[in-house]
């Protein structure tokens, strides 16, 4: 078991020498990148807490401890799903000189490990930021949090023992339904968006008024004293941490948490165990579906394949097709809050400015994935050179499809600015020809770069796990910003100046839509032959 055990991890954790130090590099800035404003709101919000809420460092600890705590226990539902109850490596593992309790017992410790690098990754980061904002650093305060980073896991580990079961039952009962899973999705993200925005208005109003209002007040006070509570575990991590009745929270931690991990460890066992002899005993990876010919024309049997594509692979249907669907929503949320603060900084004017760069910036979220409409193939792609179709028709119809999704994301967004009135209608009809040209030619930049740089290898799950998705969504913030800053500065500088935004925007957007449909059209077939499957 030890062995096994130590292979997961290697496999989970090693250095891969064959893997892409480009893709590694551009990975680890982009998390980097997200830590940094992760740690930012952390840093500004403890602040303006400290200076708004008479409240102690170890009463405000306790918010960013639950936080990190429900973080965790989801982190750790979602391993004891895959890992105990739907592994995909059963058929494999099936055939280790290991028994069935060895495996579990392995796969549970697999999970704790696990569990305890995210935690350290989080919370060592979150709760130094959150020291110096509270100005309450010491050694003993450095002490509390290494203790901290070995006991934030028991308490999510044991719970997720509990929740995995009814999860995956869940689950299954969404498994052959892509669209409720994706509305879901879809209503998960639009309410964190909500939350995030919500959180950040709060942050702007101090900042911008030096001050909150008392309704805003009364809600923060009212969540620091539910969650600083005896029914919150993160209160009694917070306890050790600070130092104040340590031997409370340890025994609590410790004791309470090892007994919820040893009833739901022999709970889990039995489940198990009928979980793994039914997948063996059904021969799970095959399926009885009948397929049919149909009688599509070339072109509609290419557009409907690229629409199932982009519903069975998860990367393409949540974070793709799930933000296209919650761009309206989060458009709506960021104008609010630019408006709101480029108001007050600027003066009044900019709304046209703020929703060029807010609907840029979600066009290159949406358009991103195209750098993957080769990648995503994968073993399949000799498939392609095959059919009866010539290379760039198949390409043309992939970005038509990317643009369509696109269109429909800006069409939904425009009507909602034009139905608050951020912005006139000559303004909207302006926006929405540049942002439609913006995503034009960052589909047709997508499939360039990819027929530059094909990535065929085998993917777990057809998943698009691409560096130039990363590629493109540099290159559409870029883009992004440069319209937003033209637009916002013009009218501001030049006594035309908004006509001269109207004309740089669809300028820049008309030239870099013209330039990579170009490249595409007289390239797309002869890179696309070069290609070995």
């Amino acid at each position: 078991m030890r062995e096994f055990i130590r292979l997961q991890l290697k496999l989970k954790w090693g250095f891969n020498r064959n893997n892409n130090k480009t893709s590694a590099v551009m990975t680890a800035l982009a998390a980097l990148l997200a830590v940094a404003i992760a740690l930012a709101l952390v840093w500004a919000l403890s602040f303006v807490l400290k200076a708004s809420i008479a409240v102690t460092a170890k009463r405000l600890s306790v918010l960013y401890l639950t936080a990190i705590a429900v973080g965790l226990t989801v982190a750790a539902t979602g391993m004891q799903m895959k890992r105990l109850y739907r592994p995909g490596d059963l058929l494999i593992t099936a055939r280790f000189p290991l028994s069935p309790f060895k495996l579990f017992a392995g796969y549970l410790i697999l999970n704790y490990i696990d569990l305890t690098i995210y935690s350290a990754v989080m919370l060592l980061p979150i709760m130094l930021v959150f020291g110096f904002a509270m100005q309450c650093i010491s050694a003993a305060y450095i002490f509390g949090i290494l203790l901290g980073v070995l006991l934030m896991p028991i308490f999510p580990f044991a719970l997720s023992i509990f929740i995995a079961v009814p999860a995956v039952y869940i689950a299954s009962l969404f498994e052959r339904h892509g669209i409720a899973r994706l509305i879901v999705f879809v209503l998960f993200l639009a309410g964190a968006f909500a939350l995030y925005y919500y959180i950040l208005t709060v942050l702007a109003q101090f900042f911008i008024h030096r001050n909150w209002e008392t309704g805003t007040l009364e809600i923060w006070e009212n969540l620091l004293s539910g969650l600083d509570a005896y029914y919150n575990p993160a209160y009694y991590l917070g306890n050790v941490i600070f130092f104040e009745r340590f031997w409370l929270g340890f025994g609590v931690l410790v004791g309470g948490g090892l007994l919820l991990i040893a009833i739901g460890v022999a709970l889990a066992r039995a489940v198990c165990a009928n979980f793994r002899n039914n997948a063996l005993d059904s021969g799970s990876g095959f399926s009885s579906k009948q397929t049919k010919v149909d009688g599509y024309g070339s072109a509609r049997a290419i557009f409907r394949y690229g629409f199932k594509e982009i519903m069975r692979t998860k990367t393409y249907s949540y974070f793709y097709l799930g933000v296209a669907i919650s761009t309206p929503v989060m458009v709506f949320f960021c104008n609010r809050l630019v408006q709101m603060v480029g108001e007050a900084q600027i003066g009044t004017g900019i709304n046209f400015g703020a929703s060029m760069l807010v609907i840029a910036v979600f066009m290159a979220m949406i358009c991103s994935f195209t750098g993957t409409v080769l990648s995503v193939e994968g073993k399949n792609f000799y498939i392609t050179k095959l059919i009866p179709v010539r290379y760039r028709k198949q390409l043309l119809i992939k970005g038509i499809l990317n643009i369509g999704v696109s269109a429909m994301a800006l069409l939904i967004s425009a009507l909602v600015l034009g139905w608050l009135q951020f912005i006139s209608v000559k303004e909207i009809l302006i926006l929405a020809a540049t942002q439609l040209l913006l995503a034009s030619g960052l589909v047709f930049n997508g499939v360039n770069l990819n027929l530059a740089n094909p990535n065929l290898k085998p993917k777990a799950n057809g998943e698009a796990e691409e560096i130039n998705i990363t590629y493109m969504l540099l290159i559409g913030l870029v883009l992004a910003a440069i319209l937003g800053a033209c637009s916002i500065i013009f009218p501001r500088v030049f006594a035309e100046g908004a006509m001269a935004a109207y004309i740089v925007a669809l300028s820049v957007a008309f030239v870099y839509a013209a330039v990579n449909i170009l490249v595409f059209w007289f390239t797309a077939d002869r890179k696309y032959q070069k290609i070995e499957a």
